[in-house]
């Protein structure tokens, strides 16, 4: 019988700490790179951080060079901080776009995204806003 009234303890406290195992670690590896490690069952991957500053139209992108791993999906955070001037990211195989947001959205200044972006074959690409593509310009290495 004292077994019957502790298996309820027990499950409950399995379950317990079940709930509050580790969702993986992060860690910034600069040029907007934030690598988390994924654990058991976990889908975590590269994000990359891209922040359009307020004037971004003619300074830029703030991350100039970003990197991903090659034949690996990552996620790119994207926050637009430029207040009524809409951004977006999009990424280039010399003049051919090879991701870009559905419809080449663009997102209002003040708000952040994240895009899904599918995994790319090692090598150099350049990314770019659809809107002003000549100033707000990066590098993104794939490797």
């Amino acid at each position: 019988m004292r077994i019957i009234r502790i298996a309820p303890l027990v499950l409950a406290a399995a379950f317990v700490l079940a709930a509050c195992g580790g969702g993986g670690t992060s860690s910034t590896t600069g040029a907007g790179t934030t690598t988390t490690a994924p654990t058991s069952g976990s889908s975590a991957g590269t994000m990359l951080t891209v922040t359009a500053p307020a004037g971004a139209a003619g300074t830029g992108f703030t991350e100039k060079t970003l990197s991903a791993p090659a034949d690996t999906p990552f996620t790119i955070h994207f926050t637009n901080d430029d207040t009524g001037v809409p951004h977006n990211v999009q990424i280039l195989q010399g003049s051919t776009v090879v991701w870009a947001p559905d419809d080449n959205e663009l997102i209002d200044g003040g708000t952040s995204i994240e895009y899904e972006v599918d995994a790319l074959a090692a090598g150099t690409y350049p990314y770019n806003c659809f809107s002003h593509p000549t100033t707000m310009t990066g590098t993104l290495t794939v490797a």
